[in-house]
């Protein structure tokens, strides 16, 4: 089926969903409304029946029949008009023997209570039938002596009440229901046209077409919220890729050289004369072998890391401690190339994370200052807590990295100009931070003024 066949499909069926349920609310109301109006004019209705009861009863036990037939007199006017069908106030008196007495009915059965008769009542004599009086409510009593009383009040009113009613629900359902169907359409065609736009963007990447996203309307519904977390995944998906194809590039670019050195140590081996320079030749081919895996190490470590997301395994631990133990680690070696390791570690700070990952990175940073300065430099490790941060910094008096630098060197295979002449691989701050990533961490590189300054700030626990 066509996308947009679909979509038309998939509003109509919500459009129905939405007139179905504003039909059934509604018909609730409106059925509400009926009975609540009926049950009023029907008790309106017998109130005033009752309260002619009550008058001609009085009447009747004071002075007798002739006073009740005056009262029903006065009640009815002195004549009957001939048009019954529009008149609204039924009474009839009649003796033990059926006989009327008085009133504006013919004589009817003797029932008593609550009575609705109309033109097919049952009983009416032919010669003063009931087809030409209107539907009547009413009450049928004995008075006395046989009599019978019967009053009744026509319902003409309450039905075209009803009438009336019945009409303008049907309207308002008619309303309802085209008003239901074409909001719903609307609103299930706007998120369509959202859904449709989504799915162009997804097919236009699938294409190759990688700078596409998706267009937001700022308006922080549903479907801004999963445009903008695909926005997100894309960006970081192109931030992948982006990475990938950097270090396929540098890949390509540093591993060209060891490669080299390795294929040219491996040539002299084969046309050396003695087996001294032969062992001498392997022994350098082993070097530089190993200075190629080193590289795919570190690349693999690198991977892990940035594959691993997500922050599993982390545990709450004394950071005073691991780097208390590592300035104890490094002084020696930093001791041996001719520089000074002094720490100044505050107790009692503890975070939350690789306790392995976390040594590493702080190991590389020494490490580069240890590599990368003149000797005689010194080089100072501190940690203090900020607010709720561990803030660890490393520092050192040596040349620095210049500020345009300072975000490359954080890349795989970087290297400084003047550090391509000193051993290393270009991977340990890119390594670095890659681990401060994953603990939600950022590594910043600053100006010690003279050296370079780097500070890492974690959560504390």
């Amino acid at each position: 089926m066509p996308p947009n066949r679909l979509f038309r499909t998939e509003s109509f069926h919500l459009a129905a969903v939405f007139a179905l349920l504003f039909l059934g609310f509604a018909a609730v109301f409106m059925t509400s409304v009926y009975w609540i109006v009926t049950s009023a004019q029907r008790s309106a209705l017998l109130d005033a029946i009752d309260a002619d009861i009550g008058t001609i009863s009085n009447g009747y036990r004071s002075e007798g029949i002739p006073e009740a037939i005056e009262v029903i007199e006065q009640r009815l006017g002195p004549t009957v008009r001939p048009d019954r069908i529009h008149q609204d106030e039924f009474i009839i008196l009649q003796d033990a023997a059926g006989r009327r007495l008085a009133g504006n009915l013919p004589p009817l059965p003797r029932r008593l209570g609550l009575l609705e008769i109309g033109a097919t009542q049952s009983g009416a004599r032919p010669e003063d039938s009931l087809d030409d009086y209107p539907r009547l409510l009413g009450k049928g009593i004995v008075l006395g002596e046989g009599a019978y009383l019967f009053i009744g009040r026509s319902t003409r009113a309450m039905g075209a009440v009803q009438a009336h009613l019945l009409q303008a629900f049907a309207w308002i359902t008619i309303a309802a229901v085209a008003m239901a169907l074409l909001g719903g359409a609307l609103s299930s065609l706007r998120y369509m046209r959202r859904i449709d736009g989504i799915t162009r963007t997804c097919n236009a990447i699938m294409a190759g077409h990688f700078a596409e996203r998706i267009a937001l309307r700022g308006s922080g519904d549903e479907l801004d919220r999963l445009g903008a977390a695909i926005n997100r995944m894309l960006d970081r998906i192109g931030t992948l890729m982006e990475n990938l194809r950097q270090v396929s590039s540098d890949i390509a670019h540093d591993l060209r050289t060891p490669l080299t050195r390795l294929r040219h140590r491996l040539e002299q081996a084969q046309h050396s004369h003695t087996i001294e320079t032969y062992a001498q030749e392997i022994a350098r081919a082993i070097k530089e072998t190993d200075q190629a895996l080193a590289i795919f190490a570190a690349l693999l470590r690198i991977a892990q890391i940035e594959a691993n997301s997500q922050p599993r395994g982390f545990l709450e631990y004394s950071l005073s401690d691991q780097l208390g133990k590592l300035a104890e680690l490094y002084r020696p070696v930093a001791e041996d190339a001719g520089h000074t390791l002094t720490a100044a570690i505050s107790n009692d700070i503890r975070v939350r994370g690789d306790q392995e990952l976390l040594m590493q990175l702080f190991a590389n940073l020494l490490e580069n200052s240890i590599r990368h300065t003149p000797r005689g430099v010194g080089i100072g490790l501190t940690l203090e807590r900020i607010s709720n941060f561990a803030q660890v910094t490393v520092s050192d008096q040596g040349p620095g990295i210049p500020e345009s630098e300072r975000e490359k060197v954080l890349r795989r295979f970087y290297r400084l100009s003047a550090s391509r002449s000193t051993p290393g691989t270009g991977l340990g701050l890119a390594l670095a931070s890659a681990i401060a990533r994953l603990h939600d961490a950022q590594l910043v590189l600053g100006d010690n003024e003279p050296g370079l300054r780097v500070e890492l700030k974690l959560q504390a626990a």
